[in-house]
């Protein structure tokens, strides 16, 4: 057998060998779904958060599965409606019991009547809907021995428009993602902050914009830090976020952008502002590794890894993430597979 199929194997029996916390560490996964979210995190106590549910296939399911051995979700947070990001929760929910969820509660979409169902059939969840029970921010809620804090969430993606900030109500796309709940999940002296979809700037040449719900979090970070060891990356790595004001608020040594083989995300524009600030190249993970859907300027697909025309698929690209108990030790982030292949 040659050396690059002994590799395959290796990468093959690792990726299906469950990885959880272990008494060290807290463990984080962001399961590759494709172009959507799901961040599942397990403290060394057993306790469990969801954040976010995928796009509809059942590898976020499946994660939940292997991951939480209790069958239970302390906390599951929905950042916002979009269906990339919510369409799994059903299934979920039927494997497991949630003590606690927080989601926007806007109106939108047909595909959100079972989701809605759902949460409230959930035996015994402390539900926040956010249209109708605000969480005060800065509101921490304990996860085992681990904590997720409130940092934004709003109902309406047009709350976070400031004064001579353009109106977001011709723009549904954006201000669908303009609401996204942000929470940042602290273990050990370590931190992740897991943003959604939320947006900083418009669609811009304009690198200096701060806007709608970054300037909101940055001007608030007095009272609620932002700064984190990994930023799991806003809206899969589009244009309209990443703004300069809010890395230097957040001050990641890694991210992580949740996308795949669709609107050319992560985009060259977005990274390239994180590098800017500091961030190693290699440090910035994509769950659609190797893709390579092109594009020009501004619209252009991250190339750093990329493998020339490839089109990436769903399942093969995890990242975990480990969280020592140890505030001196290293955070350590990595692809579940280590080999880039498309």
């Amino acid at each position: 057998m040659t050396g690059r199929g002994v590799l395959l194997i290796a990468a093959l029996i690792l990726l299906a060998a469950p990885v959880r916390a272990t008494a060290q560490s807290a463990y984080l996964r962001v399961v590759d779904v494709g172009a959507g979210l799901c961040v599942i995190a397990v403290t060394p106590d057993g306790h469990a958060m969801l954040y976010d549910a995928g796009r509809g296939q059942p590898l976020c399911r499946q994660a939940v599965d292997e991951i939480v051995t209790s069958d239970v979700l302390d906390l599951v947070v929905l950042s916002h409606s979009d269906s990339d990001h919510v369409r799994e929760l059903v299934a979920i929910l039927n494997d497991n019991r949630a003590r606690r969820i927080i989601h926007p509660g806007d109106p939108r979409g047909e595909i959100l009547g079972p989701i809605r169902e759902a949460i409230a059939e959930e035996p015994g969840a402390d539900v926040w809907n956010l249209s109708e029970r605000p969480v005060a921010v800065g509101r921490r809620f304990r996860i085992g021995g681990a904590t997720a804090t409130f940092v934004a969430g709003w109902s309406d993606g047009e709350d976070t428009r400031g004064e001579g900030e353009p109106s977001l109500l011709s723009e549904p796309a954006m201000r669908n993602n303009a609401l996204s709940t942000v929470i940042r999940f602290e273990f050990g002296g370590h931190s992740v902050l897991l943003t959604g979809d939320t947006v900083g700037r418009p669609d811009s040449p304009d690198y200096t914009l701060c806007r709608y719900a970054e300037r909101i979090m940055v001007e608030n970070i007095a009272n609620v830090p932002l700064q984190s060891d990994v930023l799991i990356g806003q809206h899969h790595g589009a244009d309209n976020a990443t703004s300069n004001c809010f890395i230097r608020a957040v001050r990641p040594t890694f991210v992580v952008f949740s996308a795949g083989h669709q609107h050319r995300h992560p985009r060259q524009s977005a990274a390239d502002r994180l590098v800017a600030f500091g961030v190693e190249p290699s440090n910035i993970f994509r769950t659609d590794r190797g893709d390579d859907e092109g594009g020009v300027g501004r619209k252009r697909e991250w190339l750093w890894d990329s493998l020339r025309d490839c089109v990436d698929k769903p399942g093969d690209d995890d990242v975990e993430i480990h969280l020592p108990s140890d505030p001196d030790e290293d955070v350590r982030v990595a692809y579940r597979t280590p080999i880039n292949r498309c």
